[in-house]
């Protein structure tokens, strides 16, 4: 970034310095590989003047504003950003992507009797500006609107342990936090990763499969290659109860004696690349939702959070309810 003379020299400096050194790998051939698109954006944000922005901003508002007399302050945000990365590695390979993605996001604040209650909906996906349209911003100002209001009707929870059931969606970050970052492959090369050496080993039920898949159209998470120019994959963690794979960078695989499953990540070309997260999901299993809640007698029906965090090493993690339901 440093276009100085100063800094060029230095630069010099250092390639001379490793010049100099005794190589360890002999020179390879780079090789242009093709990955496939899982994103491709139709309307790229390059082209979309903050003009074509507003309206879609204004309906969501309105929307959430007018949902209920309660309702007294209304936020709308709308991110967008497009990404260009090029990766040549030391194997030989050389990869293109244009990565897009888009967040919208709704927060409400609602005031009845002197209590104040705030609540939000949000939408994310490796989309261009065709993401948008007034039918989804309606749902997502609605969606907000509803999820706040609807605390001025909750209690709290009765004081005790109570079994939980997980609805779909949100509750996904319970997974992300408790198992996802614990598969995470410098984790368990560390050794302090609840699941270090436990590959091939019973940790669920047969009926829990949990994947991390790169693969999905326009998913947030997916990737056409990582960082490191490996190309993405859907990668099976734990398959019927068993622990099958950890997710790895090029690093780990070798230290392994695997092969990367794509999922080397990077802040920007500043930082190394490490193991981290595509879209990480547990498969349906053979029960219905009924049959689950069925199952609980006296129970705490956990629909959206706010935060979670976890303790890899222990595998202790702890979440915090927004909007929760009493089974009885």
């Amino acid at each position: 970034e440093d276009l100085s003379p100063e800094a060029l020299a230095q630069a010099a400096r250092t390639a001379a310095v490793v010049a100099n050194a005794q190589a360890k790998a002999a020179p390879v051939s780079i090789l242009r590989i093709a990955p496939p698109s899982y994103y491709e954006a139709q309307i790229p944000w390059a082209d979309v003047t903050i003009d074509r922005k507003i309206p879609f901003l204004e309906k969501a508002n309105a929307v959430a504003a007018g949902f209920d007399k309660r309702i007294i302050k209304v936020r709308v945000f709308v991110n967008d950003l497009e990404g260009h990365v090029l990766i040549a590695n030391s194997e030989g390979a050389l990869a293109e992507d244009t990565r897009p993605m888009t967040t919208a996001y709704c927060t409400c604040v609602a005031e009845q009797n002197g209590r104040r209650e705030e609540n939000y909906h949000s939408l994310g996906a490796r989309r261009g500006f065709e993401q948008y349209s007034d039918a989804l911003m309606t749902e997502i100002g609605e969606t907000a609107a509803k999820r706040t209001v609807v605390l001025f009707d909750a209690a709290p929870p009765p004081p005790g342990e109570y079994p939980v059931v997980l609805a779909p969606g949100l509750s996904g970050i319970l997974l992300h936090e408790a198992m996802g970052h614990g598969f995470e492959a410098d984790f368990n090369r560390k050794g302090i990763s609840v699941y270090a050496g436990r590959i091939g080993q019973k940790i669920a039920p047969d009926f829990v499969t949990i994947v991390d898949d790169g693969t999905l159209p326009h998913e947030r998470g997916s990737l056409n290659v990582d960082d490191e120019g490996i190309v993405t994959e859907r990668t099976a963690l734990v398959e019927n109860g068993v622990l099958r794979s950890y997710l790895h960078d090029i690093i780990s695989a070798k230290h392994y004696g695997v092969a990367s499953t794509g999922n080397g990540r990077r802040e920007s070309y500043k930082y190394p690349p490490v193991p981290r997260m595509r879209n990480t999901y547990m498969l349906n299993g053979p029960h219905s939702a009924e049959e689950i809640v069925k199952s609980v007698k006296k129970g705490i029906y956990a629909e959206t959070f706010t935060n979670g965090q976890v303790n890899i090493g222990a595998g202790d993690f702890s979440f915090y309810l927004k909007n929760g339901y009493l089974i009885e």
